[in-house]
């Protein structure tokens, strides 16, 4: 079961990033810009990772809070782009940011993976994002504890983008909370399913031996164990065959176990009817609500209610209206 970790020990870890991302980062532009009434801050940070450096690009609001919690994304965040769900927590303090590592790529271009091109080449590049994503988030979490001014973490994505946070959440005990739409951490069973779904398009039937051999070693659902106090929360598509939910849902029951103090931190949503693309709608909806319980960044995270003593406390629970059912129902 996964460290979580005291405000002391967050001190200290803070501390001690510190001292290593002074070394290796160096700040190469920023922006304030007004943004619907907010004064909305855009910084590009480059830290050094080895051979695969990595850009960070932030937006924050100015004045809002003293610490803000960070929402790590795959990719860049620009002015002017702004994600659409993003807009009401960063007037409420959140910060967004989104990196990406430049990774060498393999040098024979034949073996690269071609967008949507279910084979060899593409399975592997997953499985080889989802082993390098908790190293690369390290130390973009490294240098936002290091600031000063950031204190809870978070992740969303989806599908590309929530794949790998999966794999983070199982391995950086510094995530707080994450949101993964369209996603799996169940790596080789959703492999499996590109055949069962007709998705294959590769050689031969098999994975390439490497990513055999690197599957163990990437592959969330075997580190699940490790994943709590991380409040997780998944969203599928219930017809999905690209991320068949079946792999989320293996995922979820594998973690389950482990969050029997808190059941209310992970949390698995299928919406039956619909495939790869879920309403729009809900994505604010799941993001805002997961990060105010979660990652707030006034408020602790709420305390886990329980389990209902017996039936009848369990049907006062399922009153939304305050209306006493048994009165409803004329029973004595």
């Amino acid at each position: 079961m996964r460290h979580s970790l005291s405000s002391e020990e967050r001190a200290g870890v803070r501390s001690n990033s510190l001292r290593a991302a002074l070394t290796f980062f160096f700040l190469i532009f920023f922006l304030t810009i007004d943004i619907h009434g907010s004064q909305i801050k855009f910084e590009t940070v480059k830290i050094q990772n080895g051979d695969a450096p990595i850009n960070l690009e932030l937006a924050y609001s100015t004045g809002t809070v003293s610490n803000h919690p960070a929402i790590l994304m795959l990719g860049s965040v620009k002015a002017g782009q702004i994600p659409t769900w993003s807009t009401n927590l960063l007037n409420e303090g959140y910060m967004l940011a989104a990196y990406s590592a430049a990774h060498p790529l393999d040098p024979d271009p034949a073996r690269r993976p071609q967008w949507l091109n279910f084979d060899e080449r593409f399975a592997h590049s997953y499985v080889e994002g989802g082993y390098n994503a908790p190293r690369d988030a390290g130390k973009v979490i490294d240098y936002l504890l290091a600031r000063g001014d950031v204190k809870k973490i978070g992740w969303v994505g989806s599908s590309s983008t929530g794949i790998p946070g999966l794999s983070v959440a199982v391995n950086e005990p510094r995530l707080d909370a994450i949101v993964a739409f369209v996603s799996t951490g169940a790596y080789r069973q959703w492999l499996d399913s590109w055949h069962t779904n007709k998705l294959w398009h590769g050689k031969t039937d098999h994975l390439w031996p490497e990513t055999e051999a690197l599957l163990p070693k990437a592959d969330p659902i075997l580190r699940v164990a490790k994943m709590f106090p991380c409040a997780v929360l998944m969203v599928s598509g219930g017809d999905d065959k690209i991320v068949d939910p079946a792999t989320a849902r293996s995922f979820v029951n594998a973690a389950r176990p482990y969050y029997a103090n808190d059941p209310e931190r992970l949390r698995f949503v299928v919406y039956e009817g619909y495939g790869h693309n879920l309403p729009r709608d809900i994505i604010p909806m799941y993001i805002e609500n997961w990060f105010h319980l979660y990652l707030n960044p006034t408020n602790a995270a709420p305390k886990p209610e329980g389990a209902a003593k017996d039936l009848n406390e369990s049907v006062k629970r399922t009153s939304v209206t305050g209306a006493d059912h048994k009165e409803i129902m004329h029973a004595k």
